[in-house]
């Protein structure tokens, strides 16, 4: 019974999607629908035995996560990308997805993630990502990216600080272990209105912050991102 409920929730999910993509996104081509799709499909299946994400809502996901993730790669750069924190690849994966000749490096310390991930990748054939299992404090990486990325990013250090203590903590940990001039990219709510446009780390000097504000087409409540160089 569940299973059938599961399935029939499922082809609405295609239906109804395939309506809001043909409307809000019809500049995607067909293959790059169908890869998210399938994505979605996929994380779904996956989610229903062991939470990887915050909602069981296959159209949610779509209405706030991918949307936000579409308005996101129109702020990257050609090149590299480092996902930290990227649990269920929210956003490295859809990234990959939408630019198919840039790389993404997926940064998770967690197994079931992982596990997840690197069967998306072997059923989507995403030949741009690889997959690190590794916690962010142990990082480190030869190559110089072209951003590296977080969605929400917290930890017991950061939950209950300020943003700006949030985001000055942020900066020194990845400066200090990925190399070169690349920017910092935190997709996140509306605390990020609360940021000064530059401010100063010890040692490393300053740096420049600029909010980008994401407008949905589903929500009032706007998504912001903070770029950091």
């Amino acid at each position: 019974m569940l299973q059938s409920l599961y399935g029939f929730i499922m082809l609405e999910f295609n239906r109804e999607a395939t309506n809001i993509l043909s409307g809000q996104a019809s500049y995607l081509d067909d293959k790059t629908i169908e890869k998210s799709l399938q994505f979605i499909r996929l994380l779904f299946d996956w989610h229903e035995n062991k939470n990887l994400i915050s909602t069981r809502d296959p159209l949610y996901f779509l209405k706030r996560d991918f949307f936000d993730t579409l308005q996101f790669s129109n702020y990257l750069k050609k090149g590299e990308h480092i996902d930290i924190g990227t649990g269920a690849g929210i956003p490295g994966v859809i990234l990959s997805i939408l630019r198919p000749d840039d790389q993404f490096v997926l940064v998770d310390r967690r197994e079931y993630p992982i596990r997840f991930l690197e069967h998306a990748q072997l059923v989507l054939d995403l030949k741009n990502i690889s997959i690190k299992k590794i916690d962010v404090n142990k990082l480190s990486l030869s190559s110089m990216p072209s951003s590296v990325i977080f969605k929400n990013f917290s930890n017991k250090k950061t939950s209950n600080l300020p943003v700006l203590k949030k985001m000055s903590y942020l900066y020194k940990l990845i400066k200090s272990r990925v190399r070169g001039d690349y920017a910092i990219l935190v997709l996140t709510g509306s605390l990020a209105l609360e940021m000064p446009q530059t401010f100063k780390i010890p040692h490393l000097g300053e740096a420049s912050v600029k909010v980008n504000k994401l407008v949905s087409p589903f929500f009032d409540e706007c998504k912001y991102i903070l770029e950091m160089t």
